[in-house]
Parts: structure tokens; C-alpha cells; sequence
């Protein structure tokens, strides 16, 4: 259990704490002879763990900054620092059952009589709330509760922390442009807040997969609120407990179902949950894959899906001229921007449809490949004069790599090319 500070004075004080911490590590860095390689990554693991530990007190835009720095920006950190950020992803931190009970009634009011057995302890604690189980008109259910204050001090902390992650240390002394990255956890943690656009995402998931093999639990409207919302329990591993024990044709299923369901989202319904934590999804005693959290459900434009089924089928033919034509109709490319630039965004495109246009099977352990997609993004990103990172594009690019990362865990091939006909 822990006291997660909800003021904007101590929020603020956490991470001043945790900014000094970071000042002085980087100071070290940079004026100390290491004796070799090793002691500096140890050194990088201990501050890790320092954050981790502060991220993981303060839940909210704290910790869901290191949830997607460990995911989205893997690449530019040792393994073992990446390992460290991980344990976000499992954090036991949680409010006592007193705080939440006040919470609940506050927001069910004479409804909250009619749980029963509710679990004192959560039986899961994430960025935005925690879950307990309980018992509803002799259903078992889950009921998802946030913090106090988090929605209300997403701004200022992520404002303190966008300064405090500018130059550190563990990007290798790559200088990066965090802007698009800070803007992106803003929309995302105030869409994983707003409980209701969640429960209507649900609903919209049970519609639209009813006939799949994917487990999407029952909403109960009439017990969920903007703070609160109260679903069916699921009853599953969680994604690493699984794979552990799990059989190489298992994992295959697995990675076919996460690039299935990717696509599906994205080119045949127009929506999709943005965030690949491996949390917010369950394997159940058959194998079958539950979907849990709907909270960063992002929705699209058709327009925009048409334009960006047109360019991947573009960079796919590799038909360089309609692959400009067509990012600059969707804003991906500003007609303005020099030859060169257009180049590199020539080059990074090529370089993710490639996996899609080989015959054989992609290994998701090619470390190249994705050495490579990160570096010209980046590079791309700091060149443009004129184009904006699309919002639309870095959440979508976020899933997908998301789902790659998920993928490369499973330890599984899979030919993509074979999934092509859900792009068309």
C-alpha cells in the first residue's frame, strides 16, 4: 500500500526529488573516468531503479511515462535499464482499501450495497487506477477505480517531466526532439482517464469482435460512473506468466492473433487501443486471448484510413512518386520540404513495409530492423522544416510496434506478407 500524492505542491516536490537525483547522476557521468563499460551501466540501472520507484509511487503521467519509455524508446537504452522501466508494467503500489471505499461510495452511492466480497486488495494496480473483484447479482466482476487527482495533474507533471527527460543520460547523448513523444502521453493518459469514452469503447469492442476468438468482458453501465467502471472478470494468466509455460505452436496462435487484431482494428473498424501494455490483455485456460482495458481506444477517420492504406500499398509496390503524392494528400509529407528530407522519409517507409513484401518468414528479433525504423523516424523527425509528426500516425506506429514488441517476446516467426490482404 502507498500514499499516492494527489497535490499539484507535492506531485511537484516527488519530482524535483527525482530531478535532483537525475542532475546528479548526470554530472557523474559525464565528469567520471569509468573504470570499463560495465560500472557505468550499473550505474544507469541504480538511477533506473530510483525512478522506477518514484514513477511507480506516483502512478498517473509518472508512471505511464516509463511504461511507454521502456516500449516506445527501447532502443536508444542498455537492456538492462530497459528491464528496470519493465517492472512498471507489474507495479503492486496501491491505495488501501479505506481510500477506495470512499471512493465508491461517493460515486455508486446506494448502489455500492449491492457489491458483495468485494477484495480488500486490488488484484491489479496500474497508472490510472486499481481493480478490485467482487460480487454483482451473483456474477463475479470487476470494478476499476482511479486515483484521486491524476486526470487533474496530468498537465503540470508532464511539464516537469519533459524537462527533467531532455538531455538524460541514458539516451546515449542522442539529442532527440521528446515533443512529439510528452504530446502523445498527454492525449493518451486524458483518454485513459475520461472513464466514460472507456465504457463506450467496450461496448463498441463487444460489437464489433462478437464473432471472434477474442474474450471481451460485459460492461454494467449501471454501475460505472466517470471514475469508476464496473466489468466482468476474466479469468486468465497474465501475458508473461503465460509464455513461460506456454508451447512454441501456442505462441504461435498468439502472435497470429496480435497482428490479426491490429489489422482488423485499424483497416476494418476504424479504432484501436493504442496502448500494448501486455497488461491489459489475459490468456485464458483455453488459450484464448482476452482483451481487459479500453481506455486508450483511439477512433479514425475513414478518410485517414483510405489515405494510409494507399501509401503502404505505394511504399509496399515500392512506386516512389505515388508513395510522396500520396503521403503529401494525408499530411504525412509537406509538399515544401527538400529533397533530402523526402528522402529519408522515402527511406523509412521502405524500411517498415519491408517485413510485408518478403516471402519468408520475419524474425522479430532482427535487431537491424528496428535499430533502423527508430533512427530514420528520429532523424526524419528532425529534419522536417515543415511537417509535423502526424498525431494519428506516431499512436498507430506506437501499436504496431507495440504489437512487434509483444511479438519478439514470443519468440515466434511469422511470414507477413500473408496478412497483406487485411491491409487492401
Amino acid at each position: 500500500m502507498a500514499k499516492i500524492p494527489t497535490g499539484l505542491w507535492s506531485r511537484g516536490s516527488k519530482l524535483v526529488g527525482m530531478a535532483s537525483k537525475i542532475a546528479i547522476n548526470e554530472i557523474s557521468s559525464r565528469v567520471k573516468n569509468w573504470e570499463d563499460e560495465k560500472s557505468k551501466v550499473a550505474s544507469k540501472i541504480e538511477l533506473a531503479q530510483s525512478i522506477v520507484k518514484t514513477m511507480s509511487e506516483m502512478k498517473g503521467a509518472s508512471m505511464k511515462l516509463g511504461q511507454l519509455i521502456s516500449m516506445d524508446l527501447g532502443n536508444y537504452l542498455p537492456p538492462e535499464v530497459i528491464k528496470v522501466l519493465e517492472s512498471l508494467h507489474q507495479q503492486s503500489t496501491f491505495l488501501p482499501f479505506e481510500e477506495i471505499e470512499i471512493i465508491l461510495k461517493n460515486e455508486l452511492k446506494e448502489k455500492y450495497q449491492e457489491f458483495q466480497d468485494i477484495s480488500r486488495e486490488p488484484i491489479a494496480a496500474a497508472s490510472i487506477g486499481q481493480v478490485h473483484s467482487a460480487r454483482l447479482n451473483n456474477k463475479q466482476v470487476v470494478i476499476k477505480i482511479q486515483y484521486p487527482g491524476v486526470a487533474e495533474s496530468i498537465p503540470s507533471d508532464l511539464k516537469i517531466l519533459q524537462i527533467l527527460f531532455k538531455n538524460l543520460a541514458f539516451f546515449n547523448g542522442k539529442e532527440m526532439d521528446l515533443k512529439p513523444f510528452f504530446a502523445e502521453v498527454q492525449e493518451v493518459l486524458t483518454r485513459e482517464t475520461d472513464y466514460e469514452h472507456e465504457a463506450l469503447m467496450l461496448t463498441k469492442y463487444r460489437e464489433f469482435f462478437a464473432n471472434s476468438t477474442y474474450v471481451i468482458p460485459e460492461l454494467y453501465a449501471d454501475y460505472s460512473t466517470k471514475k469508476i467502471i464496473t466489468m466482468e472478470l476474466i479469468d486468465g494468466k497474465k501475458f508473461s506468466d503465460w509464455v513461460e509455460k506456454s508451447f512454441l505452436g501456442e505462441r504461435q496462435k498468439l502472435a497470429h492473433e496480435l497482428i490479426t487484431l491490429y489489422l482488423e482494428e485499424f483497416f476494418r473498424h476504424g479504432l484501436v487501443q493504442t496502448d500494448p501494455n501486455p497488461g491489459n490483455f489475459l490468456l485464458t485456460k483455453s488459450n484464448q486471448m482476452a482483451l481487459l482495458d479500453f481506455g486508450a481506444v483511439k477512433e479514425f477517420e475513414r478518410s485517414f484510413i483510405d489515405g494510409y492504406r494507399r501509401v503502404l500499398i505505394a511504399a509496399l509496390n515500392q512506386e516512389t512518386e505515388k508513395l510522396l503524392t500520396e503521403s503529401e494528400k494525408i499530411g504525412f509529407i509537406d509538399p515544401r520540404e527538400p529533397p533530402e528530407v523526402k528522402d529519408l522519409y522515402i527511406k523509412m517507409m521502405e524500411t517498415l513495409a519491408a517485413p510485408f513484401r518478403q516471402g519468408e518468414p520475419f524474425d522479430f528479433n532482427d535487431k537491424k530492423f528496428y535499430e533502423d525504423s527508430r533512427d530514420q523516424s528520429w532523424e526524419l523527425t528532425r529534419e522536417c522544416r515543415y511537417s509535423p509528426p502526424p498525431k494519428d500516425l506516431l499512436f498507430l506506429h506506437r501499436k504496431l510496434g507495440g504489437v512487434f514488441f509483444l511479438i519478439k517476446k514470443l519468440n515466434v516467426k511469422l511470414t507477413l506478407k500473408d496478412y497483406w490482404h487485411l491491409v487492401e
